[in-house]
């Protein structure tokens, strides 16, 4: 009976296995960007940053907490030490000391004043806060490609669907074209030329079928996913580009920016590293304290212990460094005075790149609309160039000129669409929404 629970139990672990091997991911774009930014290995190294980041602020902190060790040491004097006296005018050898001794110390020392521990308790918080900018700001980045990833995949799979649909309506133009070929109506020409229209695009929706592989692996790379895992998209393209951004709620501001806190968090930064040159000219001063027991004889004998205790206090003062200081002071105004500078240049940028995203988005808009009248438009030009055709007042050439019309109405129609959803992801980017 074990070994029947125990077969059982294997068969139903590999049954499992099989079945999870075959299992299909299925991902909206938020189910994408949020699988993105837990698993992508950047977001993962970020995060270990971070708590990097707060172990040093606990090392930075712990300097000004007191320290507390203790030490335990034995001593076998096998030879003794010696000292020469004189006895009677002689110089004679005497050896001195005790074959054993036995020492137990705890020794205690405070930081009790010392300004730059203050500052740099500062600098590590703000380090902490410059680690949580720079998490932030590789979530953006994983957000930004996962999205314009999953965009791709929609746009290529769309365009299939397009071109899948073109093919339908050829082959049943050229079947047509065929009958009346057979009957007298038509010219070998214009088969031959459907055909060969109908083979380009075969082959075209064969390099499409492809390039799908390849945009959902690189999806799947973007998301820090496994390249082999069969996934499928339930979002489709007019749900995510129908997604309007409403003008009145943009407004630049750059203090909404992550560079912008990235910038003032290394402006912080600058500001309390000169700060540490102007205080390094006050005193410091370090508490300490000492308590030790010494066990003393010539055979090993812990009965008596024999204590001494002291503590005291140690101002260090610096008086001269030669001028290293001011130099270094000189220095540090230069890259404050830079890091401002960097600040001023960035509002401006944001500014001009608001700008620019809100006019591309608005174009982007205008642009979707039409495309999508000259889809609709291709579409009818085709259908009744395909009517004269059946009625014999139209031509072959007429239906492959329309035919061409109608694919590049798609193509254009599918690349108003991606750069409408690009136009939604740099807008929110440039406002500070993303």
């Amino acid at each position: 009976m074990k070994y029947l629970i125990q077969f059982s139990t294997l068969a139903l672990a590999i049954i499992a296995s099989n079945l999870a091997v075959g299992q299909t991911t299925k991902l909206s774009l938020n189910d994408a960007v949020n699988y993105g930014v837990k698993n992508h290995p950047d977001m993962q190294n970020k995060i270990l940053g971070e708590t990097y980041a707060k172990a040093q602020l606990n090392e930075t902190r712990s300097f000004g907490i007191p320290q507390v060790s203790a030490n335990l040491q034995f001593v076998d004097n096998i030879q003794k030490q010696v000292f020469v006296f004189p006895v009677n005018g002689t110089p004679t050898p005497i050896r001195v000391g005790n074959t054993f001794v036995s020492t137990g110390t705890i020794q205690a020392t405070w930081l009790a004043f010392d300004a730059t521990y203050f500052l740099g308790l500062k600098a590590a918080a703000a380090f902490t806060e410059l680690a949580k900018i720079q998490t932030n700001l590789t979530k953006r980045e994983v957000i930004i490609n996962v999205t314009k990833s999953y965009h791709l995949v929609l746009i290529t799979k769309e365009n299939i669907g397009l071109l899948s649909q073109n093919i339908k309506t050829l082959e049943s133009i050229l079947f047509q074209t065929e009958g009346y070929y057979k009957n007298g109506f038509a010219e070998k020409i214009d088969v031959d030329r459907l055909k060969l229209a109908l083979s380009n695009l075969n082959t075209q929706l064969d390099a499409l079928s492809d390039q799908v592989q390849i945009t959902e692996k690189l999806l799947k790379f973007n998301m820090g996913m496994p390249i082999d895992t069969d996934i499928e998209l339930t979002d489709n393209l007019e749900s995510l580009y129908g997604l309007q951004i409403e003008n009145n709620d943009l407004k630049a501001d750059a203090k909404q920016r992550l560079e912008y806190q990235l910038l003032s968090n290394q402006l912080t930064l600058a500001r309390l590293d000169k700060k540490q040159f102007e205080v390094g000219k006050y005193p410091n001063i370090v508490m300490f304290g000492n308590y030790q027991q010494n066990n003393f004889g010539d055979k090993l004998d812990y009965s008596t212990w024999y204590g001494n205790s002291f503590w005291g206090l140690k101002v260090g003062i610096p008086i001269f460094s030669g001028f290293n200081n001011k130099a270094q002071i000189v220095k540090r105004n230069v890259i404050i005075e830079q890091t401002l500078t960097g600040i001023k240049m960035f509002e401006n940028a944001v500014n001009l790149e608001a700008s620019m995203a809100l006019t591309k988005y608005q174009r982007s808009l205008k642009a979707i609309e039409i495309q999508k009248q000259n889809l609709s438009l291709a579409n009818e030009i085709l259908s009744t160039t395909n009517a004269k055709l059946k009625e014999g007042v139209g031509s072959n050439l007429e239906i492959a000129n329309a035919q061409q019309e109608l694919k590049t109405s798609h193509t254009n129609y599918l690349n108003a669409i991606f750069d409408l959803l690009n136009a939604q992801i740099e807008i929110k980017k440039a406002y500070g929404k993303l």
